[in-house]
């Protein structure tokens, strides 16, 4: 009996003992997490992780001013990284038109420098039209073509003129480059031969022009530059390497044109797409040739580009874009077109139809996705489709082939892109612009910008919401002002800026689908919508003359820049207000940037007399991007960009690739970087890129003359910048000081525990000897 007493009495001791320790850890947890909530709340929970005080509080687009700009007078020609610091920097025109100058973005003020950091000249009598921001000499820094006229002379002729960078990048040489002159229709820049350096590809000036017209007509300004002992002169006149030009339709550049250098075939290789115009008594119109892109053969001969297709542009067609609009893998050409009088403005995509993306088709709760598999046609198999033999299968895929994951820059020789305005081509998009802003007028020039200038106006492609499809920025001349009365239809009086988010049909009501472009035979098409919340901002700007975009400080979102009527003047003399238009729409996607440098160094370039420097400011145009990502669903969707495809008319392209990725749950599977080296491997492909983040290429394979396959893809760097990286070290430190307090909470409980179970083992032997006695 007393040993039962003893034990029943020993169990209630223990329980009891259980009870004060849980009564005490459930205490010291409670004293923990009131210590993490006054913390929080006493220094705000940005603060207690790091992120600090955000510059921009609400959601929705937000007028940032003219973030240091204020005072230039002038206007925005192109951009570039002029000091190497991953920040873009403006390069000015002033409003006489006669000197460039450099204003460098300061992150820490956040906002461009008032004082510029470099200034060139043109010379007397020359007024400039545009400017191409590039590494011209192969040495890593940024150089400048200067394109200018004399608009008191009838000469028909474009002078040029190269501003090399200093090594040290304190500025320019003081004495230019010169160049042949070109005709009025600025010529592109391109890489003709592969060699990754730039040269130009238009219609030499000549003042007794050869009698008859066709491709051939075409020069390239080969550069003369890669010979180190040349110093006087920057290019020369070749004949363009176009392979079959006396056969081609005759070619002569329009003025002003939208022509590229592109990647339209699919091979990740730039592509020629050029904007011609067919002159004759009654009329004119306006015609495009696509020539893509030809390595040579295994004794060296044949490279160049070949002429894959040819037609007329629809009547009234303005300035082209590129883009992959309908998020296929491909590029597609976005464009407005009017009536003779400008109204009835419409806006136009011409789809690019390749082998699609090998994607199998998910009929789930959320919906069924674009793709087919490799065997399948997206419809569910019957017993008998599925026991098919081999050769049926087989027979299937070759009548609905489609392009598996790792041959994304395999190129499709059959690919089309049909400009036939009909109802009947469904691969041509027709949005009325009425239906989208309300206005049928689209500004499609700088109507105040001098007569003996053109600055066209191209629909600005950018995902500012990140979901993987290209938006549009546009500017529309409205039929009647803000006070109530009569506007301008020319576009010298009021304008307004509108953003036209890329929506999937789908998604339209039914009463707007036959309005916005969406017929029955495209269940998966893409068409426009405005977007009205929180663009308050843009709405209420009634003076813009271009708008375009760009990321400003590098925070992974896309801006607005405009370039608005100055409130002191008409904005005759080409002088712009410029106002800055901060993204701010908080979107729960991912995006990836990506610049690809022209190869010119080695990790840093090492000149002689000055210090060494990383080469971020080189400009390379050409350059092509395909990747593939999971969507939420699980189906593998493609992308294609494109670097840097536009130059001429002051285009306002970045250097760099942005692209939205979507809501994803995973990293870029494959992330295809294609050059415009003519050799056997031209692109690099990596794996498993994290999102929000930049890749960064340098193709280099021995500096100057590599067009000679010194090497492969093998020997290109590869860089991967993770984004954000101001607050990650806070979060390191977040993470290692909630890492200690877990770990002494753990060894304090651990103490404790043990020194109960020692109290226990004591009380426990206590008793047993008091029994027994």
């Amino acid at each position: 009996m007393a040993l039962e007493c003893h034990a029943e009495c020993s169990s209630a001791v223990a329980k009891r003992s259980r009870a004060r320790r849980s009564i005490g850890n459930r205490k010291l947890k409670t004293a923990w997490t009131s210590a993490l909530l006054i913390l929080a709340t006493s220094t705000g929970a940005d603060a207690l992780f790091g992120i600090g005080e955000k510059r921009f509080k609400y959601e929705g687009l937000i007028n940032a001013g003219s973030l240091g700009l204020d005072q230039i007078n002038g206007q925005i020609a192109t951009w570039g990284d002029w000091n190497g610091d991953q920040f873009l920097d403006a390069i000015v025109v002033d409003a006489d038109r006669s000197t460039a100058s450099i204003h460098v973005w300061d992150h820490s003020d956040f906002g461009f420098k008032r004082s510029p950091a470099a200034t060139i000249q043109t010379a007397a009598g020359q007024k400039i039209s545009n400017v191409v921001a590039a590494d011209i000499n192969y040495d890593g820094r940024l150089d400048l073509l200067v394109m200018s006229q004399n608009p008191a002379s009838t000469s028909k002729e474009l002078s040029m003129q190269v501003f090399l960078g200093e090594e040290d990048g304190s500025g320019f040489k003081t004495t230019p480059l010169s160049s042949p002159s070109s005709t009025l229709a600025q010529p592109i820049s391109i890489d003709a031969s592969g060699d990754m350096q730039m040269d130009l590809l238009g219609i030499p000036f000549s003042d007794t022009p050869a009698a008859g017209r066709n491709a051939s007509d075409l020069k390239i300004w080969r550069n003369l530059l890669v010979d180190l002992s040349n110093s006087t002169e920057a290019f020369d006149i070749a004949d363009a390497p176009l392979l079959n030009a006396d056969a081609a339709p005759a070619c002569k550049l329009a003025n002003p044109h939208s022509s590229a250098f592109v990647d339209l075939n699919g091979d990740c290789l730039a592509d020629l797409f050029l904007v011609c115009s067919e002159e004759s008594f009654l009329s004119s119109k306006l015609t495009y040739q696509i020539w893509t892109a030809v390595k040579p053969n295994s004794k060296g001969e044949g490279s160049g580009f070949k002429l894959a297709s040819s037609g007329d542009l629809p009547p009234g067609t303005g300035a082209l874009s590129f883009g992959d609009v309908d998020r296929d893998g491909t590029i597609d050409v976005i464009f407005p077109t009017c009536d003779r009088s400008g109204d009835n403005c419409v806006v136009n995509v011409a789809f690019n139809r390749q082998i699609p993306l090998c994607s199998p088709r998910i009929d789930g709760f959320f919906g069924g996705g674009p793709g087919f598999g490799s065997l399948s046609t997206g419809k569910k198999a019957s017993g008998a489709e599925a026991n098919a033999t081999d050769a049926t299968q087989a027979k299937r895929k070759a009548e609905r082939p489609c392009r598996e994951a790792e041959d994304l820059c395999v190129a499709d020789d059959s690919f089309r892109i049909d400009f036939t305005v009909s109802k009947s081509n469904a691969d041509l998009l027709r949005v009325p612009l009425d239906k989208l802003t309300g206005d049928s007028r689209l500004l499609s020039s700088d109507a105040l910008a001098p007569s003996f200038l053109n600055l066209p106006n191209a629909l600005h492609l950018g995902d500012y919401n990140k979901d993987g499809y290209p938006d549009l920025v546009v500017v529309t001349i409205p039929d009647r002002t803000a006070a109530g009365g009569r506007n301008n239809v020319r576009g010298n009086g009021e304008t307004r800026a509108h953003i036209l988010r890329n929506l999937e049909c789908s998604k339209v009501p039914a009463s707007e689908k036959a309005d916005l472009g969406c017929v029955a035979d495209r269940s998966e098409g893409r068409t426009f919508i405005k977007v009205t919340a929180g663009a308050n901002s843009l709405e209420v700007l009634r003076d813009v003359r271009s708008a375009s975009w760009i990321d400003i400080d590098e925070d992974g979102t896309l801006d607005l820049v405009l370039q608005r009527t100055p409130s002191v003047s008409d904005g005759m003399d080409s002088s712009r207000r410029i106002t800055f238009v901060h993204n701010n729409y908080f979107h729960d996607s991912f995006f990836l940037k990506a610049l690809t440098l022209n190869g010119a160094c080695q990790g840093f370039c090492e000149p002689k007399n000055a210090p060494k420097f990383q080469p971020w400011g080189t400009n390379y145009g050409g350059a092509s991007y395909k990747f593939t990502v999971l969507d939420p669903n699980g189906v593998r969707r493609a992308q294609q960009v494109g670097q840097l495809p536009q130059t001429a008319y002051r285009s306002l392209l970045t250097p760099y690739s942005y692209f939205g990725l979507g809501r994803t749950n995973n990293y870029v599977e494959s992330l295809f970087i294609g050059s415009t080296r003519r050799q056997k491997e031209h692109f690099l492909a990596v794996e498993g890129v994290i999102p929000n983040s930049q890749v960064v290429i340098n193709p280099w394979q021995g500096g100057r003359g590599s067009e000679n396959e010194r090497g492969g893809p093998g020997t290109w760097t590869k860089q991967l910048y993770l984004h954000p990286g101001d607050w990650i070290p806070w979060v390191t430190v977040v993470l290692i000081t909630t890492i200690v307090g877990l770990a002494v909470i753990v060894v304090v409980l651990h103490i404790n525990e043990r020194r109960e179970d020692e109290r226990e083992r004591k009380r426990a032997v206590n008793a047993i000897n008091f029994d027994a006695l």
